[in-house]
């Protein structure tokens, strides 16, 4: 053993502390050997070999290893609340999936509790004998990455009668247990927003109720509060700072919630290794993440509260991060070495005195799909303040984000495989709405077991205001809130007409005129398009250099990629997308060009309310293009692409042909260093490619062209190159309808792997 000076101040006594910490346990392994997103790491490569040590501080001078495996992994350790056991996450060889497993604290009764083609992982102990764990059981993808989607389950201590517990279509991970007998957990979503930055802390009841933010949803420094734990005696939590990208290291934190739960003052580091500071967007729209998206090798991880004054934590040596050694943090801010060997790394320190036992949740979690019940006080409380206008919120919209089917297998476009559209990147079931009675009242039922969010929409079907997150309901179970934005503290008034619509029977789901279902671009707004538009908007030279026809481009039609790139429609790729809570009559319909134009009576032509809902609900969903995750041309270029050979990411001959001729006529309005971008896909027309505005613009109008005469790179559409050129596109287009795009007719998917225990 060899004793270090301490990495931050000194603190009185060292021996006084060793008795504090008492007997602890901790694992030895390589450190993780992928950088990738923190939420996703169970599914990623971890090396082999690791073992398991126990060590009473203040008594022995060496830990004693009581679990080791040469070909296996552990990937971390839980204690029950007595200290004689450990659950352990460990995959018993590098092609196997991690399991929960139970061994004795002196190195006996090992167990496997778990099985199966799944990772399962983080688990803990419930007060009353189940055990809280993570899985990838969910059979989902996380949707950016090729790695795996995870949620919370519970099951009994001998593996039995297993149930999910929360809904979420992404990742949930490290669990503790409140007092309460609340599961507090990191839980990452980005519901039309900032992708990198909303890994905050939420809990839930373990029968599947009462989801509720726990604290920092909206901070955009450090990216992820990851593997939070609450501190004996108080009501505060320890977590590590973390980043999206990188392993979770950083500074160790504590926060008091109850100091709000988006401000950053409520809460401090214990540490200083690292530059981040809690941070917040300058306003909504600020989509700063990138300061909380460093990766600080020499920094914290796994921190374990002991007392309400001292925490065990791992920390990270060596410029590389491969070397990690044990410390106590003491919440005063200083920080002392414990256990170090040079060139091994030790994580997870936790420690086996035992601890007295939450309070249970009793109660099983439905696993049986079915209704939950909302109610909702007074949509008002919060909205006022923002402008809205007593009655004019008339109903909310129910939306399902449905989890992501396939993997990450091809290239992304726009950050998405497969591709869904220009903002969002989920498929979206939109399921109908609600009335809202003209006190801002709403009592409904809405789906159970699934992820859900809501919209306000005013007489016309706008979006008021858009909810930033996600929520779940249970089978049975009766949810309420106060308001929309109010504040999370506040109780509600009571109020007679609460009784009065209580005694009542909640309000059904109204499906939409045009039927529930996920939003398909093509099936939903373009029959309106070509209903009342396209006689002007379409054809070789449309009106306003605006094409709202249904032809094909490399990977939507004309009109929903006119609409888009032109600015029409309000909407935000969350890759980048805002990283603040959404603020009434700011966004979706209420503000977009589209819509004051269709309001308008544009050229005279007055498009039917019924159809404008439409379209409002399409830019609402965040303009949703693809109503399915299945592919027709997997491994291609966000698994759409019909300029790449099918099953591939390399260019189709003809798209070669087309390239060569754009270079050596100097033809404008096409870049062929950077055929990504939406600008290029709008030259070719893949359904009438003699409508192409590659082929227009560079025709001077005597010709049936768009350019200026001394612009014009063809004179005419009998030279040569022009004729290559068309016969090229024409080649690309029948290529097209040859092997239909999932938005075409007679398309056919084309199933992919589904291995929910793989790593990566």
């Amino acid at each position: 053993m060899i004793w270090l000076p301490p990495l931050g101040q000194a603190a009185s006594s060292t021996e006084s502390i060793k008795q504090q910490v008492g007997r602890i346990a901790f694992i030895e392994r390589p450190a993780h050997t992928r950088q990738g997103t923190n939420a996703t790491m169970f599914a990623q490569v971890q090396g082999r070999g690791a073992s398991i040590w126990v060590w009473d501080v203040a008594n022995e001078a060496e830990p004693t290893q009581i679990f080791q495996t040469r070909q296996g992994m552990l990937f971390d350790i839980s204690p029950s609340y007595d200290g004689q056991k450990l659950l352990l996450t460990y995959r018993t060889t590098p092609k196997e999936p991690f399991h929960i497993w139970e061994m004795n604290t002196d190195g006996s009764g090992l167990r496997q509790l778990t099985e199966g083609r799944y990772h399962d992982f983080n688990p803990v102990y419930y007060p009353d004998g189940r055990i809280v764990f993570c899985s990838s059981r969910v059979e989902s993808y996380a949707l950016c990455q090729d790695y795996l989607a995870s949620a919370l389950y519970i099951m009994q201590g001998d593996g039995s009668d297993m149930r999910r517990i929360d809904w979420t279509t992404l990742n949930t991970n490290a669990p503790s247990i409140l007092p309460d007998g609340s599961i507090l957990c990191t839980r990452w979503e980005y519901q039309d927003k900032n992708i990198f930055s909303w890994q905050g802390l939420w809990t839930v009841k373990p029968n599947g109720r009462q989801l509720s933010l726990y604290y920092g949803n909206t901070l955009t420094v450090p990216n992820s509060l990851y593997g939070p734990k609450p501190v004996p005696g108080t009501d505060q939590v320890v977590f590590t700072m973390a980043p999206h990208h990188y392993r979770p290291v950083g500074d160790i934190a504590i926060v008091d919630h109850h100091l709000g739960l988006e401000n950053p003052q409520a809460a401090r580091k214990l540490t200083s290794s690292t530059g981040y500071r809690f941070t917040q967007g300058h306003n909504w729209r600020d989509t700063n993440w990138g300061p909380g998206d460093d990766f600080y090798p020499n920094a914290y991880t796994d921190p374990w509260p002991i007392d309400k004054d001292l925490s065990l934590a791992s920390y990270g040596r060596g410029r590389r991060g491969k070397e990690f050694e044990l410390v106590i943090v003491t919440h005063q801010g200083h920080t002392f070495p414990l256990y170090h060997q040079a060139g091994r790394a030790f994580y997870c320190p936790v420690s086996l005195k035992p601890r007295p036992k939450p309070i249970p949740v009793f109660g099983d979690a439905p696993q049986e799909k079915g209704l939950g019940t909302f109610y909702v006080q007074d949509l008002y409380r919060g909205l006022r303040e923002q402008g809205v206008q007593p009655g004019q919120i008339k109903a909310l919209r129910i939306w399902e984000p449905l989890p992501k089917k396939y993997n990450t297998e091809g290239p992304r476009i726009n950050d998405h495989y497969p591709l869904i559209g220009f903002g969002t990147y989920y498929v979206k079931y939109i399921h109908g709405t609600v009335p809202v009675t003209p006190e801002g009242t709403a009592y409904f039922q809405a789906p159970s077991n699934c992820e859900l969010y809501f919209q306000a929409l005013d007489q016309d079907g706008k979006e008021i205001i858009r909810m930033g997150s996600v929520t779940q309901i249970t089978t049975g179970e009766v949810a309420s809130c106060i308001g929309c934005h109010e504040h999370r503290d506040e109780a509600p008034a009571p109020l007679m007409t609460d009784a009065q619509r209580l005694s009542q029977a909640p309000d059904p789901i109204q499906p939409p005129a045009w039927g529930a279902g996920p939003v398909d671009y093509v099936k939903l707004v373009q029959p309106v398009w070509d209903r009342h538009c396209i006689s002007c908007h379409s054809g070789p030279l449309p009106k306003a250099d605006l094409d709202l026809s249904g032809d094909k481009t490399r990977f939507f039609s004309m009109s929903y990629l006119d609409l888009c790139r032109k600015n029409l429609v309000d909407y935000y790729w969350i890759n980048i997308g805002p990283t603040g809570q959404f603020p009434a009559l700011s966004t979706g319909s209420w503000s977009s060009r589209l819509t004051q134009i269709l309001e308008s009576g544009h050229h005279g032509i007055q498009v039917p309310a019924e159809d404008r809902r439409r379209i409002y609900a399409w830019i609402d969903s965040n303009v949703c293009y693809y109503g399915t995750w299945e592919m027709s041309r997997p491994h291609s270029m966000g698994g759409r692409d019909p300029w790449a050979l099918p099953n591939t990411d390399r260019a189709q001959p003809w798209l070669l042909t087309l390239g060569d001729i754009v270079t050596q006529r100097n033809l404008k309005g096409f870049d062929v260093e950077a055929l990504t971008t939406a600008d290029n896909h709008a030259m070719i027309n893949m359904t009438h490619p003699e409508n192409s505005r590659l082929l227009s613009h560079n025709l001077p109008p005597q010709a049936g062209g768009l350019a200026r005469p001394n612009r014009a790179m063809f004179k005419s559409k009998r030279d040569p190159d022009y004729q290559k050129l068309l016969k090229a596109l024409q080649q690309g287009a029948r290529h097209l309808r040859e092997l239909p795009r999932m938005d075409m007719p007679n398309a056919v998917a084309v199933p992919q792997e589904r291995d929910f225990g793989r790593t990566w």
